[in-house]
């Protein structure tokens, strides 16, 4: 996942946290707003709920319908699966 928003929103990664005692692991994303993401990953977690583990919606503001558009086209044409949306 910490590819994924370096490849695809220029996002930047600082350094991994690992604690090997609790099994978690993250990374601190920063995108160029300013906005931070945090990724976590614990070994205790493993059912999936609604399909989804983790998060079920995340949202990104890029000032236009037509911007919204074209992100949705070039991850599609990267390989990315459109699930909904757009």
């Amino acid at each position: 996942m910490r590819q994924f928003y370096e490849t695809h929103f220029d996002a930047t990664a600082g350094e991994r946290y690992h604690n090997p005692t609790k099994g978690f692991t993250s990374y601190f994303l920063t995108f160029s707003s300013g906005a931070r993401l945090e990724l976590m990953q614990r070994t205790d977690i493993t059912e999936r709920t609604m399909n989804a583990l983790g998060y079920a919606h995340l949202a990104f503001s890029l000032g236009s319908k037509q911007a919204v558009d074209d992100w949705t086209a070039r991850l599609r044409d990267a390989g990315i699966q459109h699930l909904d949306g757009p």
